[in-house]
């Protein structure tokens, strides 16, 4: 059974109640105490090792060990200390068969030596619960983190599967959540430590990173790994956004990736007899919920900085980012998210017995094609079309990136990427059009009361009918791609 374990932050208007519902079990209180080393750099820890002393029974231990899925042998290496001296030995490392080569060179090559770069110090109680036919292990962690001379506050919630189904587990955390107002955390306090180690102030953007599916997979698999891959994606970045350490691109990567969410569970809902319906409603109230806070970093950060090069008369907006920002932390700390989340989850790792003959390539192909035809016959009749009906092109155009992207791995390569390549313009041009219809309509109401907006307005009339002819040219070429896929 493949460990889960969940992490979630407590209100701290919550924390006694939560404190005093695990005291009535049976719980066992641990006292932990970490330091973590790195050089300057911090090529450790960009590379997903751990290099920490613990305290364990009155006896320090030294500990390596890889954090991540990247390294095909997993490891961890523990050794006594011999002395409280904490002075880190890492030579011996070098000659360790059971430590990746690459790692053991890595230790070796390292640019600057190795110091302690943060410490822990907190109590662990821990409780097993046995919940229907499984069994879970919930633990709360309080105490600090000493940062140089700075301290931080660690107090934390855990929801560990040790035995028994994902669907067990769900059931367990909801109720909680609902009641103690928890919400999903995905980044440890270790992760933290290093970030304020190295002056971070916000939690790093994350990215989407390379989907790899297999051809032997059945439909439902490949679906979990989309969905798996999409989440990967989103949680890092909801976490910046309730935890308030985030900016613009943090919003504008988890409306991508409730994007691309969106996109695989429309494309892919054939794969899947397990898909719950209203996951589509939820995620889109979601990205509209985003859409305002995107909008207005759009014409701050975009638009409004092109306008003052041009010396445009000034003139003031009602609403600013920083009173969105309170919506968003809001947003991704309420219930409904957390409810969403946890039920993907489930889904991605409960078991299924029922398997599909269905071939992942053969699915898609008709999938791909019909969306591919769509877009070559709105681009013969773009400028003909609403503005409604040029959005939906729009939205078409992403969902068929996305869906390539999440099955590119079954391809040719290069193919993928010439079809993509071709389709980046027209997604872009489309992108922008779209930006100047959203900065039009946020103006228009200050024109009553500030002329000076029209010069605003007339710039972006006329940077519209550019966009629009370019989007125009951009899909013309766009349509007379080779698929890859025939």
């Amino acid at each position: 059974m493949q460990e889960i374990e969940l992490r979630f932050q407590i209100p701290p208007d919550k924390r006694e109640a939560i404190l005093k519902a695990l005291q009535r079990k049976s719980v066992q209180h641990t006292h932990t105490q970490n330091l973590y080393f790195d050089n300057e750099q911090f090529e450790l820890f960009q590379r997903s090792i751990l290099l920490k002393q613990h305290l364990e029974n009155e006896q320090w231990l030294q500990i390596l060990k890889s954090t991540s899925n990247h390294y095909t042998e997993h490891f961890e290496i523990k050794e006594l200390l011999s002395s409280n001296d904490h002075k880190i030995q890492v030579e011996h490392y070098q000659k360790n068969k059971h430590i990746p080569k690459e790692i053991r060179k890595l230790i070796s090559g390292l640019a600057n030596p190795l110091s302690l770069q943060f410490s822990t110090n907190f109590e662990r109680s821990s409780t097993l619960f046995n919940f229907q036919n499984s069994q879970i292990i919930v633990e709360l962690d309080r105490g600090l983190m000493q940062v140089n001379q700075d301290q931080f506050e660690i107090y934390e919630l855990r929801f560990q599967l040790k035995q028994g189904t994902i669907q067990d587990l769900i059931s367990f955390i909801l109720p909680r959540v609902k009641r103690y107002s928890l919400w999903l955390d995905i980044c440890s306090h270790v992760q933290q430590g290093f970030q304020y180690a190295q002056d971070e102030q916000e939690i790093p953007v994350q990215l989407q990173m390379p989907l790899h599916l297999n051809k032997n997979d059945s439909t439902e698999q490949a679906l979990k790994k989309v969905i798996h891959h999409c989440l990967q994606h989103l949680l890092p970045n909801s976490t910046a956004i309730a935890s308030q350490q985030f900016n613009s691109e943090h919003v504008h990567q988890a409306r991508v990736a409730i994007r691309r969410l969106r996109s695989a569970l429309k494309t892919f809902s054939s794969w899947s007899q397990h898909i719950d319906l209203t996951w589509q409603d939820e995620l889109a109230n979601l990205f509209r919920e985003l859409g305002t806070s995107r909008d207005l970093s759009m014409f701050y950060e975009e638009l409004l900085p092109q306008l003052e090069t041009l010396d445009a008369p000034k003139f003031k907006l009602e609403s600013l980012p920083q009173y969105e920002n309170h919506k968003l932390n809001d947003l991704f700390k309420s219930l409904s998210f957390a409810s969403l989340v946890l039920s993907l989850i489930q889904f991605v790792h409960q078991d299924i017995h029922e398997q599909s003959s269905k071939s992942i390539e053969k699915t898609i192909h008709k999938k791909l094609e019909q969306l591919h035809e769509s877009i070559q016959l709105d681009a013969e009749n773009y400028l003909s079309l609403d503005v409604e009906a040029r959005h939906r092109t729009r939205k078409r155009l992403k969902r068929l990136r996305y869906s390539v992207e999440f099955i590119s791995s079954l391809y040719d390569q290069s193919s993928v990427k010439t079809y993509l390549k071709a389709l980046k313009p027209a997604q872009e041009s489309l992108g922008k059009y779209n930006d100047l219809i959203v900065a039009e309509n946020l103006l228009k109401p200050y024109v009553t009361n500030q002329p000076e907006v029209w010069f605003a307005l007339g710039w972006i009339a006329a940077e519209k009918q550019n966009a629009l002819m370019q989007s125009q040219q951009d899909l013309l070429h766009f349509a007379q791609v080779k698929t890859f896929w025939k």
